[in-house]
C-alpha cells in the first residue's frame, strides 16, 4: 500500500538493579515477535479521567509552573552529566547525551544503570527498528498492588531509539520528574549521528519517505491509555516468551515490584488467538481502547489484556466487546460490518481500517486505525488478524475470505 501523502500532526503513538538483569528469554516460533521492521533484539543484559489526570495543565509535554525540577536534581544516571550540557524551560537536557543514556557519548556506550528490554509484543511504527531502554532509581520498585496500571517512581526514565532505513532519526523520552509529573520529548539525530537536538514541534517527514516524528503534545494522546503513563513496559508484554531483557521474571527475581504476580501470566489461545490479541492489545488496547484513560475508553471496543480477564479467550475484553459485536463505525460498502466478523475479516470495521490509509487508494479521511502517525498498513498485523478470524472453530475450515482483498 502506498504512502499516505497528506499528515496528521498528532501522537496515537535504570537503576543499579538488585540482581543483574539478564537471561533474555528466547523467541517463541509459534508467536513470533513482530515490530515496525524487525527489532534490535537485546544481549543477555540487557481509569483515568481525562479531564482530571494528574498533569491536565502539562499538556505541552511536562511543563509544571510549581515545580522548577533539573536534570541532575533526580538521583539519577545523570549526576555526573558534562559540564556543557544546557537544560530547557522544564529543567530536561536538550540533547540525548545528557540524559543519561550513554556513559560515553562517543561511542554510544549505554550506561550500566541504564538497562535494555523488548516487550516481547510490539507497537507497528511504519517500519522503523526500535531499541529501548529504562532507568529505575535506586532503591526503589514499580509500585504493581494493581498489575493492569503499574506506577514508577520519580526519576524513572525510559528512552526509544528509532532506526528508519538505517539511520537513527529520533529518541524519545519519558522521564517522570522529582515533582511526579512526566516529561515527554523527542531527541531528533543529526544527519551523520554525531549529535542531538530537542525537537518538540514533531517533522511530518523526517526521512524523505513519510516517516512521521510526532509532536511533543501529542504524546498524551497515546500515554494517557495508562494512569502512570508507560506503555509498553507493563505486566502482560513483559510476560510473554518474546520479552527479552528486563522482563516480569527479571524484574521478580530482582525484587523490583512491590506485589509480584502470583501465578504466571499468559496470554490465552491457540498460537493464532495468542498473537492477534496480543498485537491488539499492545497496538489498540494499552493506548486507546481500554476501559481506563484511553482515548476509545467511552466508546469501545476493549481491546486491552487486563490480567483478570485471562482465563479464556473469551474472558477477554476483545472478545466480549469485539467478535461479533455491531460496529458503530460504517465502512463503505459493507452492510451491517461487525467489529470483528468471525471467518470473515473483510467484512471486520477493525480490520478493515487496520488495512487503510486515509488518503491513500480514495480512502476518506478519518478511515484508518491507528488513527494517527501511521501512514503505512502493518501487512504483517493485518494478516495476524486475518488469520485469527478465519481460524476460530465455528469456521470448520472453511472460510474463503482472503485476508486483503
Amino acid at each position: 500500500m502506498a504512502r499516505r501523502p497528506r499528515w496528521l500532526g498528532r501522537l496515537c503513538e535504570a537503576s543499579a538493579f538488585a540482581l543483574l538483569l539478564g537471561g533474555a528469554c528466547g523467541s517463541s516460533p509459534e508467536a513470533p515477535a513482530h515490530d515496525g521492521g524487525a527489532d534490535l533484539r537485546v544481549p543477555g543484559d540487557s481509569g483515568i479521567d481525562r479531564s482530571s489526570r494528574p498533569d491536565a495543565a502539562e499538556a505541552d509535554g511536562g511543563r509544571d509552573a510549581t515545580a522548577n525540577d533539573t536534570a541532575t536534581n533526580d538521583g539519577s544516571a545523570t549526576d555526573a552529566l558534562p559540564s556543557d550540557c544546557q537544560t530547557g524551560a522544564s529543567g530536561e537536557p536538550t540533547e540525548l547525551r545528557c540524559t543519561g543514556l550513554y556513559s560515553d557519548w562517543a561511542t554510544k556506550t549505554v550506561a550500566p544503570d541504564v538497562h535494555q528490554y523488548d516487550p516481547g509484543l510490539h507497537l507497528w511504527s511504519d517500519g522503523a527498528n526500535k531499541t529501548r531502554w529504562i532507568y529505575l532509581p535506586p532503591g526503589t520498585k514499580i509500585d504493581t498492588t494493581d498489575m493492569d496500571e503499574w506506577t514508577f517512581s520519580p526519576g524513572t526514565k525510559v528512552w526509544k531509539e528509532f532506526v528508519v532505513g538505517g539511520t537513527r532519526l529520533e529518541t524519545r523520552l519519558l522521564w517522570k520528574r522529582p515533582s511526579g509529573a512526566w516529561y515527554f520529548t523527542t531527541y531528533r539525530w543529526s544527519s551523520d549521528e554525531s549529535s542531538t537536538t530537542e525537537l518538540t514541534t514533531g517533522e511530518v517527514d523526517a526521512d524523505g519517505n513519510g516517516y512521521e516524528i510526532p509532536t511533543q503534545s501529542a504524546c498524551y494522546d497515546c500515554h494517557n491509555g495508562r494512569i502512570d503513563h508507560v506503555l509498553g513496559f507493563e505486566a502482560v508484554a513483559l510476560s510473554t516468551p518474546q520479552a527479552s531483557g528486563v522482563t516480569m521474571a527479571t524484574l521478580t527475581a530482582s525484587n523490583l515490584l512491590t506485589a509480584p504476580p502470583a501465578q504466571p501470566i499468559t496470554i490465552p489461545g491457540d498460537d493464532a488467538a495468542a498473537a492477534a490479541l496480543g498485537y491488539l492489545h499492545m497496538n489498540c488496547g494499552g493506548p486507546c481502547h481500554n476501559r481506563g484513560g484511553g482515548e476509545a475508553s467511552d466508546s469501545g471496543p476493549y481491546l486491552r489484556l487486563d490480567v483478570a480477564t485471562l482465563a479464556s479467550v473469551q474472558a477477554t475484553d476483545t472478545w466480549t466487546t469485539g467478535v461479533g459485536v455491531n460496529a458503530l463505525y460504517q465502512v463503505d460498502g459493507l452492510t451491517n460490518p461487525q467489529i470483528f466478523t468471525p471467518c470473515d475479516p473483510a467484512h471486520s470495521a477493525a480490520y478493515f481500517r487496520m488495512d487503510h490509509r486515509d488518503g491513500v487508494d480514495g480512502t476518506a479521511d478519518g478511515v484508518q486505525m491507528p488513527p494517527i502517525i501511521s501512514h503505512q498498513v502493518d501487512a504483517d498485523g493485518v494478516d495476524l488478524i486475518a488469520a485469527w478470524l478465519n481460524g476460530l472453530s465455528q469456521c470448520g475450515g472453511g472460510a474463503t475470505t482472503t485476508a486483503n482483498p
